[in-house]
């Protein structure tokens, strides 16, 4: 399950809580599309704190979707080879697309897409396994593209192609009907949802969780 990555990486400014303030949240129902820039495409809706990511990988058939509770920092994950099961994660700071969670600094200013977004460097004290971190945001709080430092490298890894603002039909983030939950530890399934440095990889997807009760979406 690859993908989910959203932040950019800037130069060493040392943030402290002193002048950090907290990375904005989106504030509005809105979907976009995006090119993740390891392969692949995602497309991302929002609403009332919740949003819904699609990716889409050229290697794998099918499509990975994941619900996430922004405010609760949950992420429920779906994926093609456990087509009636859904496995549930604390959503990780290193998550990064569409939205990013804890403390920054605005260094800048730049465009995405058409759209006008403000720089934030994300605040280095946050617990990542990402190094550092910038993001493009809007002034809705939508990220658009997000750039990390891997190895010293700077790297875009994920960038907005379009953004529509307006009303999403709320269904889109309820799973369906008879779907199994099953809560795994975030480390297992790390690289298999595209976020580096949290370990594991396609192959922890392969035998699925021992079973649980079912829980409802």
């Amino acid at each position: 399950m690859p993908a989910l990555a959203v932040a950019a990486g800037v130069l060493g400014l040392g943030l402290s809580p002193a002048n950090a303030d907290p990375v904005p949240l989106p504030t509005t129902d809105f979907s976009l599309k995006a090119d993740l820039k390891r392969g692949g495409t995602i497309d991302i809706t929002h609403s009332q704190g919740r949003m819904r990511v699609e990716i889409q990988k050229p290697n794998i058939p099918g499509s990975m979707v994941g619900i996430i509770d922004l405010k609760a920092r949950s992420m429920v994950v779906r994926t093609p080879n456990l087509p009636t099961m859904a496995v549930e994660i604390e959503l990780p700071p290193e998550y990064v697309l569409g939205a990013l969670t804890g403390t920054g600094l605005r260094v800048g200013e730049d465009k995405v897409a058409g759209e006008a977004c403000d720089l934030w460097k994300i605040d280095p004290q946050m617990k990542s396994a990402l190094g550092p971190t910038t993001a493009c945001i809007t002034p809705d709080g939508i990220a658009l593209r997000t750039a990390v430092e891997i190895k010293g490298t700077k790297q875009t890894v994920f960038e907005a192609t379009t953004l529509t603002r307006g009303p999403q039909d709320q269904a889109q983030f309820q799973l369906p009907p008879g779907i199994q939950v099953v809560k795994v530890p975030k480390g297992k399934i790390g690289s298999a949802l595209g976020i580096p440095g949290l370990g594991g990889g396609p192959a922890d997807m392969a035998q699925p969780p021992a079973p649980g009760p079912a829980t409802k979406p």
